[in-house]
């Protein structure tokens, strides 16, 4: 009876215990103040010219550089972007070429 009772309160004092654990918030920076910062620290037009323009990028995705493309062809005389060529680059960056057609 005694190895019961001293059970139980055992399993009650660990269960508060994992309760405290859980409810304990950790604060997390972001990395990135604003979407902007993140674009410029992570893209870079690599070549660019009346045909296309190829950049390179990391932690961005094919989406939103394929709008930066569509403006950069919009610019050249009205021209739409067709991506061309996806392909992972050095240290874990890619790099996207759209033609302007």
């Amino acid at each position: 009876m005694k190895y019961n009772i001293l059970l139980l309160a055992g399993l009650l004092l660990s269960g508060c215990a994992a309760k405290q654990e859980m409810t304990s918030v950790v604060e997390v920076e972001p990395a990135y103040f604003s979407a902007s910062e993140r674009f410029l620290e992570n893209i870079r037009i690599k070549q660019a010219d009346a045909f296309g323009i190829t950049y390179e990028y990391k932690d961005v995705r094919i989406d939103e550089i394929a709008f930066l493309a569509a403006q950069y062809c919009y610019e050249q005389d009205g021209k739409k972007a067709v991506l061309f060529d996806s392909q992972l680059y050095k240290n874990f960056s890619r790099r996207a070429t759209f033609h302007c057609l």
